[in-house]
């Protein structure tokens, strides 16, 4: 449902032809506005993580994770809490690393075939603590989407 403003009203009324396939006012349901905001604390609750250590000797110490200029640094080995918006972008860190196989002995040209990529957590964590019961479940589907 949409309503024009008194504005554009006022210019139909003087004969402009108003070309608008966007409403000016779009009203929101009390439904919809309790969900988002379910969402939102959902989204603001504690979580107690921990990033594993690594090997890599070139690996940073911690990572930071900023989410809309609220920036956490979680290091390594450490139980922090954060806010589950946190843990979400954590969970998204991916990347892929490539090994390129070449038998032995082989001269030429290099093609795709011959690479391998392996996805993998940027910085693989555990979760120690989550006290809502639907955050495992929300955790395993982001875990879950492709990189």
């Amino acid at each position: 449902m949409s309503k024009k403003s008194t504005h554009i009203e006022g210019l139909i009324e003087q004969g402009v032809q108003v070309i608008d396939d966007q409403p000016d006012i779009q009203l929101v349901s009390e439904t919809d506005l309790g969900k988002l905001a379910a969402d939102e604390k959902f989204m603001h609750e504690d979580v107690t993580v921990v990033i594993m250590a690594t090997t890599d000797a070139n690996a940073a110490p911690y990572a930071s994770i900023n989410v809309n200029g609220d920036m956490k640094i979680i290091h390594r080995n450490v139980p922090t809490k954060v806010k589950r918006k946190h843990i979400e972008v954590l969970a998204r860190m991916k990347e892929t690393r490539w090994l390129q196989s070449v038998p032995d002995g082989y001269i030429g040209q290099i093609d795709m075939g011959s690479l391998r990529g392996h996805t993998g957590l940027a910085y693989p964590f555990t979760v120690i603590e989550d006290k809502n019961p639907k955050g495992g479940a929300w955790l395993a589907n982001i875990m879950a989407e492709p990189a």
